[in-house]
């Protein structure tokens, strides 16, 4: 039987996002391509265009990021135990829809380096063509509620009218979300919200990273998590209580009702290097909650808390190994209480970055 990457079909979405899993293209597709203006030199700061504002659905104004410069995203951290040196790089989710990301002191480094770490974990699974299919099928009986209901006969009354009112907003045409689970609707929601304020989760700064990695001719490193039972985890999905779905969607209509500024200037400060500002902004536990809901399921949650630690071993183990490493983490998991960087201070690494 054939290896396939099947991580959209999982649990949704989230599965991918929860974990930081590669999306791998289908195979025999071609290396995504460098987006136009990716060989200018970086912008000198303050360069950014103007902000604009859009109208939303509804008539609210929903203000743009208008980010058409080259930007080369926050600095490096410097971790290095006796000569041997990684350079750890922080990444984004959202980002502006319209930026392009060029760092020279990213590809400088990665020019030196002996090894490239990817952010998160390559998920695949040994499944043949009749397989694939029946797992499709059965993730789409998965994402919807069961016998016919929809959101408004599940959820509380004012979290169905809060949720409506962001529907209403960022995608009034969408009447098949009515049709899903709590948690699949509250991703595609969050998608939706993304792109009417001009932020996307596809901007994705580590196949540019990878590009150069091969351009250079750096070995990339992925960690990887191959499933035994994918249909298996699907019915785990199935059984997460509506209560924690619930939840999730709540955490998430929560967020679209107050965070979608600050995820802006996050993107903001993100592009412009600014990591001070990251750390000043807040937070919001809406990903850790939807985590948890998924974490439901005991396999997602054995894949998450294997995925974090395989990463942390290839981290230590290529430090060990190479004179220069460069690797990938989303900066909250970098920066955050107990996060990376503090894991490694405790463990003996010098640690020197922004």
């Amino acid at each position: 039987m054939r290896k396939r990457q099947i991580p959209a079909l999982l649990c949704g979405a989230f599965l991918g996002s929860m974990i930081g899993a590669t999306r791998a293209a289908p195979p025999g597709a071609p290396p995504p391509a460098e987006p136009p203006g990716a060989s200018q030199p970086a912008a000198a700061p303050g360069a950014s265009q103007p902000t604009a504002a859009s109208t939303s659905p509804d008539g609210e104004g929903v203000q743009e990021i208008d980010v058409t410069s080259v930007r080369p995203g926050p600095s490096l951290w410097r971790v290095s135990k006796g000569d041997h040196v990684a350079w750890l790089f922080g990444t984004l989710d959202p980002l502006p829809k319209k930026m392009i990301w060029r760092s020279r002191e990213v590809e400088n480094v990665i020019a030196q380096a002996q090894e490239v770490l990817a952010a998160g974990p390559s998920v695949s699974a040994d499944i043949g063509p009749i397989s694939i299919i029946r797992l499709y099928l059965q993730y789409r009986r998965t994402e919807k509620i069961p016998e016919k209901a929809n959101l408004r006969e599940w959820l509380p009354p004012p979290l169905y009218a809060r949720f409506s009112a962001l529907k209403r907003r960022f995608d009034p045409h969408d009447h098949a979300i009515e049709e899903l689970r709590p948690m699949f609707a509250a991703r595609r929601l969050y998608e939706r919200a993304l792109g009417a304020s001009q932020l996307t989760t596809r901007n994705d700064i580590q196949a540019q990273v990878f590009k150069l990695a091969r351009r250079h001719h750096v070995a990339i490193e992925r960690t990887s998590l191959k499933l035994a039972d994918p249909r298996g985890i699907l019915t785990e999905v199935g059984e997460i209580p509506r209560s924690a779905e619930i939840n999730c969607l709540d955490a998430t209509v929560g967020r679209l009702e107050t965070d979608l500024g600050a995820m802006q200037a996050r993107a903001q400060a993100w592009a412009l290097g600014d990591v001070d500002e990251l750390r000043r902004l807040p937070y919001p536990n809406q990903r850790e909650v939807c985590t948890t809901t998924v974490a439901n399921s005991p396999q997602i949650r054995m894949l998450i808390a294997r995925a974090a630690s395989d990463w942390e071993t290839a981290l230590e183990a290529s430090i060990a190994e190479h004179s220069t490493t460069f690797a990938m983490k989303p900066i909250y998991e970098l920066i955050g209480p107990g996060g990376t960087l503090a894991t490694l201070r405790a463990k003996g690494y010098t640690v020197e970055g922004p």
